[in-house]
């Protein structure tokens, strides 16, 4: 789909305003795009403990 808009009466300076402003919401029609194909992932934080290898189960609770 071509849609035109006949600026030919304008001054340049709005012209190109005009197009940033098109960039901008092309731009946010993107990033709302990412957002949602993100919303149906599950992201779990994660913690940089610095422990190096497996950790059982009591190591980590610490049982008694």
């Amino acid at each position: 789909m071509t849609d035109t808009i006949d600026v030919s009466d304008l001054p340049e300076e709005e012209i190109r305003f005009l197009q940033e402003l098109v960039e901008f919401l092309r731009e946010r029609l993107k990033r709302k795009k990412v957002k949602t194909e993100e919303e149906g992932k599950l992201l779990f934080a994660s913690w940089p403990l610095g422990v190096k290898g497996k950790l059982t189960r009591k190591e980590i609770y610490d049982y008694l």
